[in-house]
């Protein structure tokens, strides 16, 4: 008897390992399919922020930093996988840092999402602070990508008049009476961006809950090169 439940139990933990090694060996096989597949796309998940890669990515294995008409490029077609209602509203070329793009939709000309491009590789991600914490309508998800949610209602508390002269005293306390807010920028769902100018020249940007007014300085950008306005 003894023997027999021994035979039994040997069979079951034979079984049990084949069923493990076998479903390992899918599992391996699916996720390898799995890659190749996002990779072709152009997808890939390059580190903890994410992102997408660009051919550019792939092509420009030169130093070179690419062309603000291929980041361009690269962006309007990274925006058809979320409709046709996303455009390009400004790009800030930074001299040592990634490219900022702000993204507006078409119909409503109300900033969407904010975006960073490396100059370099063409990789597309969220822009970290306001746009991934305060963002009502487009929210990022895991992976680098945004998630859409079209049923967003609310009401700003704080309207763009007023977000102006807190951005403008911001500055001011902050980085010297010589800057100022004038008021270009975009207003988002959850905050207002504002370009900050010193000497009539824009060289940063900061941001103001539409619900708090909260300022948030986007101080990790670098020294401002050029401003692309495409709408």
């Amino acid at each position: 008897m003894k023997n027999k439940h021994q035979l039994v139990w040997g069979v079951i933990l034979f079984g049990a390992i084949a069923i493990l090694i076998g479903y390992s060996i899918w599992l391996f096989m699916f996720a390898k399919s799995a890659d190749t597949v996002l990779y072709n796309q152009g997808y890939y998940n390059g580190g903890m922020m994410g992102g997408r890669v660009n051919s550019n990515q792939i092509q420009n294995s030169s130093n070179e930093k690419l062309t603000p008409e291929q980041i361009l490029s690269d962006v309007e077609n990274y925006l058809k996988g979320y409709g046709n209602n996303l455009q390009v509203a400004d790009i800030f070329v930074f001299q040592d840092a990634d490219y900022y793009v702000s993204v507006e939709e078409t119909d409503t000309g109300r900033g969407a999402m904010e975006i960073l491009v490396n100059p370099y590789t063409g990789q597309i991600y969220p822009e970290p602070g306001p746009n991934m914490m305060w963002n009502e309508k487009y929210s990022m998800m895991m992976g680098g990508s945004f998630l859409y949610n079209a049923n967003t209602t609310y009401t700003a508390t704080v309207a763009r008049t007023e977000a102006v002269k807190i951005a403008d005293d911001f500055v001011k306390s902050q980085l010297g009476e010589a800057f100022s807010v004038p008021g270009e920028g975009h207003a988002f769902y959850g905050y207002y961006t504002f370009h900050i100018m010193k000497d009539d020249k824009v060289i940063g940007m900061l941001s103001v809950n539409d619900l708090t007014g909260e300022v948030w300085h986007h101080d990790w950008h670098g020294e401002l090169e050029q401003v692309i306005s495409e709408h």
